[in-house]
């Protein structure tokens, strides 16, 4: 499974915690909200509760109120502010506000000097609604005694629900458009944060291509390590490289010597001369695979230029055929590899074609996601069908084709199996033969 690259991962990791911000914040700051607005509302019923008491008089048994209170939402039907007083368990005045309620002395036991402050109460006047009460009990001398007198101030909680409602509401809009306007900065954050990565990236990729020799950017002090690390593994690489093929250049001089002097002797017999000839193929084809490979940095190189060249080389060694070699290549196709491996593989595979054409050869190469391909055809005999597999075998020969095309085509088998890929023979649309070879594409 492909993992999730930094950015997305930063980005994610952001989402779930804005996620789990946003709503976090809205509840604290609902609970302060609600709460500062609560106390508020306690003091402001406190102060309207004092208003009542100072208000009133008791002559006798005889309560005496202002028609008129200094707080105007008592005085007011509709406000939402009801003041009610009972004496003996009775209502004996409710203020102008609450003209269209009929009381009955509330079921709130308060002892005298203190007070009551409830945040929710359904009163009998008016079911399915929720009050704030203030209630406070104070004694008043009467015709027997000081009696008890309490003084009740209901608050409809309808308009503090819907200023609540309004702040949430509110709230959530902008703390909506903060994690909007966070996440646009981490992801710009994060966008330059990793800026250095995709450059290092880049140039990791073109020193992989060939284009530079070493990284040679300035990067951010924590990659400093890194870049010297590559640039050692680079160098380290190359020199490898070099001193692997001095050593097989070296050896192959060595023995090139010794096997010509053996062959040139006059008295040798055929089954010794047959063996040298068989150990000198070996030798040049063992040190040609040794030498092939892929570099993991190495430029990646134009295949349609070199396959214009084998043709025109072709032409040149095939002159009386008078053959028609034709192109269905893709141009910008690419062989990330050896250019000498590649037209080694190349010219075996044009040079078996035009021994085999009788007319026409037609190359064929294109690239896809994963595989990249080059086929050649030919409108020779053809190669049967028990043959396909032994003919890229090592040595292997056919009557078929003139000379030369066992050892040919088991080098490049060879060499198509060194940069894992795969070859196989089919029968072509011309009527001879196809050998189609294919080669990862690592991008």
């Amino acid at each position: 499974m492909r993992q999730l690259s930094l950015r997305l991962r930063s980005i994610f990791f952001a989402v779930v915690i804005l996620a789990f911000f946003a709503p976090f914040t809205v509840i604290i700051l609902d609970e302060a909200y609600t709460e500062s607005l609560t106390q508020a509302k306690m003091s402001e019923l406190r102060l309207m509760n004092l208003g009542l008491l100072s208000a009133f008089e008791l002559d006798g048994d005889q309560p005496y109120m202002p028609e008129i209170l200094y707080e105007e939402q008592l005085n007011l039907p509709g406000s939402g502010y009801l003041g009610v007083i009972v004496f003996r368990d009775e209502v004996i005045w409710q203020s102008a506000s609450a003209l269209e309620y009929t009381f009955s002395s509330p079921e709130i036991e308060v002892a005298v000097g203190n007070e009551l402050f409830l945040e929710s109460f359904t009163p009998a006047f008016k079911e399915n609604a929720s009050y704030f009460v203030y209630a406070f009990t104070a004694e008043f001398a009467s015709s027997r005694d000081f009696e008890p007198v309490r003084f009740y101030i209901f608050n409809d909680k309808a308009l503090f629900e819907s200023e609540r409602r309004t702040f949430i509401n509110t709230t959530w809009q902008w703390i909506f458009t903060l994690c909007f306007v966070l996440l646009v900065f981490i992801i710009v954050g994060v966008s330059v944060v990793l800026l250095p990565v995709r450059k290092l990236i880049a140039e990791i990729s073109q020193t992989a291509n060939g284009v530079k020799p070493q990284l040679n950017s300035r990067y951010p002090v924590e990659f400093d390590s890194l870049k010297q690390s590559i640039n050692g593994l680079l160098q380290s690489e190359a020199a490898q490289r070099a001193r692997y093929k001095n050593s097989l250049g070296d050896l192959a001089h060595s023995l090139k010597t010794p096997l010509a002097v053996a062959s040139g002797y006059p008295q040798l017999p055929t089954e010794v001369d047959e063996a040298l000839k068989q150990i000198d193929q070996i030798i040049k084809r063992q040190l040609k695979r040794a030498s092939a490979g892929k570099s993991g940095w190495q430029k990646a190189v134009p295949i349609t230029p070199l396959l214009h060249k084998l043709a025109d080389a072709m032409d040149k060694v095939y002159q009386e055929k008078t053959l028609n070699i034709e192109f269905d290549v893709d141009e910008n196709i690419a062989f990330k590899g050896d250019e000498t491996d590649l037209m080694e593989l190349c010219g075996n595979l044009l040079d078996n074609a035009c021994k085999a054409a009788k007319r026409n050869v037609i190359v064929y190469g294109e690239i896809n996601e994963k595989w990249l391909i080059l086929k050649v055809d030919d409108d020779g005999p053809g190669i049967p069908d028990d043959k396909k597999v032994f003919l890229l075998e090592r040595g292997a020969r056919l009557d078929t084709y003139a000379e030369g095309h066992g050892i040919g085509m088991a080098l490049a088998a060879d060499l198509v199996s060194i940069y894992e890929g795969r070859m196989h023979i089919e029968d072509s649309t011309l009527g001879g033969a196809s050998i189609i070879v294919e080669f990862p594409n690592h991008g």
